[in-house]
């Protein structure tokens, strides 16, 4: 059995790798591609963000089984919320302890709701498993940690004195597992974002090529891209990704040159979302658009006045209602689409008009395109199915969600790829009783929070959910699906360990949930 590399670059764009690959731009992708596989569309998940989508690769499973709502909502059960951007009145809002602890610890101990693929190959006591800088990263070993200096500094900042993650565990400065008794150097610091960067994972990564000690799957994830793309665009972030291309090339040649490192590895690399171009003033602010309406300042938890609780997730938001508001919703929903803005407005609520069972439905609501509702068909009676075998049934107008229906009754979409799957698996006890997306160009904001100034993410469309695949050293006879999403890597990666997965590459997510295996 081969050991398997798992490279997961932050945003990585179909739209920018493909190109950049037929201009020559990216010399080592190309090898791969060339001996391998390269699949344009890897589709992410809904809302298309950081956290949710990482998670999604790390567990193969989408938000309503996994648990995270994006990297911005409100733990109704808790009171809790969770926040994990960058805007400093909101973290200061939480608390820089609570919020730095949340990071560290609580995401992955309490905050997530389903095995990680460490603790799935950590079951089979004979395989060996890493992480480089991922956030998700819960495994069944524990390690010590360190606290950079500014952070000792900085008053009420306490850090746990371990961590739990796989056999071998690299996390910026705060965690460094000994190899062969030797602590490896990678390069950190403030300006490196205490070690969460790029330069950080190649040098953790190439140590340990070096040394011989990559187990028997490594997941290591390059970030940088995703904050390039957010400052300068996401073709103007081209060299980010010549820098990692530049590190795989250092990777290959350690391990003996394209055929002797494909000999004995199998490689994957993708993204947990791609980027689209934001205008000169994308700000849509939410406040003024419910301004009839109190809203919870952002970070905040809720006091009795207050109807609203607004979660911008870039370009997306989820808008959580106090009981007696979500009894009268129409007044937010009409607010909501009189914003030219907005691009759909999006819940989900108990519906028998469709096929008589009172089970959950989605509700679509758009200015321009029409309204839609729509819900899983039980026992393969719906309308139609979608490529992963699911049959749905709606009523209203299929523009709200760019999809068409084909001579074989099979469900196309447009815009929104795979929008079904994902709006009925964004949605949980953990988000807001309404999702809310941007229009092409902008992107959600609440005051004192800043907005993207060249490229975002989050919503349904195509420009923010696509990101390529290429793998290359798999066996001969293994097949990937022939419409790739996100929640498809880890049953890929488990299968190539020769391990039993939570639902197969390809399967709908729908028909067979995860979360009868929850952890």
């Amino acid at each position: 059995m081969k050991k398997v590399i798992l490279i997961i670059i932050d945003a990585m764009a179909s739209r920018v790798v493909q190109p950049a690959l037929e201009k020559g731009l990216l010399p080592h992708f190309q090898q791969l591609v060339e001996r391998g596989v390269f699949s344009r569309e890897c589709t992410s998940i809904f809302p298309s963000i950081t956290p949710a989508a990482t998670c999604a690769l790390a567990t193969g499973a989408y938000p309503f089984e996994h648990g995270i709502s994006g990297a911005y909502w409100y733990d109704r059960d808790q009171d809790d919320i969770a926040y994990f951007g960058s805007d400093l009145p909101a973290i200061m809002n939480e608390g820089m302890d609570r919020y730095i602890n949340d990071f560290q610890i609580k995401l992955n101990i309490d905050r997530l709701q389903v095995p990680t693929i460490f603790e799935r190959i950590e079951q089979h006591g004979s395989l060996t498993d890493a992480v480089v800088n991922f956030m998700w990263y819960r495994g069944t070993v524990a390690h010590e940690t360190s606290t950079p200096l500014l952070l000792k500094l900085t008053p009420g900042v306490t850090l746990a004195e371990s961590m739990i993650g796989p056999h071998t565990m690299f996390l910026g400065e705060f965690v460094s597992t000994p190899l062969y008794g030797n602590t490896l150097s990678a390069r950190g610091g403030i300006t490196r974002r205490f070690g969460f960067h790029d330069d950080t994972t190649a040098d953790y990564l190439l140590g340990m090529a070096e040394q011989d000690c990559l187990p028997d799957f490594t997941l290591a994830y390059f970030p940088n891209n995703d904050f390039d793309s957010h400052s300068e665009g996401p073709e103007n972030a081209i060299t980010t990704l010549q820098n990692v291309d530049s590190h795989l090339g250092k990777l290959i040649e350690i391990l003996g040159g394209i055929d002797q490192f494909l000999e004995k590895h199998t490689i994957l690399m993708t993204g947990d979302h791609s980027q689209s171009d934001l205008e000169e003033n994308p700000g849509i602010h939410l406040d003024e658009v419910l301004k009839e309406f109190q809203v919870v300042d952002a970070g905040n938890p809720w006091n009795t006045s207050e109807e609203l609780m607004v979660c911008p997730n870039m370009r997306s938001a989820q808008i959580y209602m106090q009981p007696e508001l979500w009894e009268n919703r129409k007044a937010v929903i009409d607010c909501l689409l009189n914003c030219p803005e907005i691009d759909q407005v999006m819940w989900c609520d108990h519906d028998s008009g469709l096929n008589g069972t009172d089970q959950p439905a989605f509700y679509v609501h758009t200015q321009d395109w029409g309204h839609l509702v729509f819900k899983p068909a039980p026992d393969s009676t719906g309308d139609a199915h979608d490529v992963y075998g699911t049959s749905w049934i709606w009523n209203g107008d299929l523009n709200a969600v760019d999809a068409s229906i084909t001579a074989d009754h099979q469900i196309k979409f447009g815009d929104y790829p795979n929008a079904f799957e994902r709006i009925a698996t964004g949605f949980s006890e953990k988000t807001g009783n309404i999702w809310v997306t941007a229009r092409l160009g902008k992107e959600f904001c609440l005051p004192s929070m800043k907005c993207n100034p060249a490229g975002s993410h989050g919503s349904l469309h195509e420009l923010d959910s696509t990101a390529p695949l290429i793998a290359a050293g798999l066996p001969d006879d293994f097949e990937l699906p022939d419409a790739l999403r996100i929640i498809d890597i880890t049953p890929i990666c488990l299968q190539l360990l020769g391990l039993e997965t939570p639902r197969q590459p390809g399967e709908s997510a729908i028909n067979n949930p995860q979360n009868s295996q929850k952890s």
